[in-house]
């Protein structure tokens, strides 16, 4: 069981029926524990997500989709609704403007 929190993501393990959670929260909390709807929890395993990247150059910050400052101290993700972190991972990490990043990287050509 403890495994469905922990890929929920910033949100946590709270589900929000509403589907709310589009933007900060009005509190002035840092956002990362806004409660995320069941359908972004499945988004979020489906795409792997996990709250630290196994790679750290595969992180959300570093990602195309990524949406900084969306939720306060935790961002956006144009793929899925809710926080992420900013040193979270999934498995649809797209570099920004089009560049490898540096683990995948082929070895020289020449």
């Amino acid at each position: 069981m403890g495994g469905v929190f922990a890929l929920a993501g910033c949100g946590g393990g709270s589900d929000n029926k509403s589907g709310a959670g589009s933007s900060a929260p009005a509190g002035g909390g840092t956002g990362c524990d806004t409660p995320i709807n069941a359908d972004s929890k499945t988004l979020r395993r489906n795409l792997q997500y996990k709250e630290k990247a196994s790679d750290p150059a595969k992180k959300c910050s570093e990602c195309a989709q990524y949406e900084a400052g969306k939720f306060g101290d935790c961002g956006g993700c144009k793929l899925f609704p809710g926080p992420v972190r900013p040193e979270g991972g999934c498995a649809s990490f797209a570099p920004k403007n089009g560049a490898a990043p540096a683990s995948a990287a082929p070895a020289g050509s020449g």
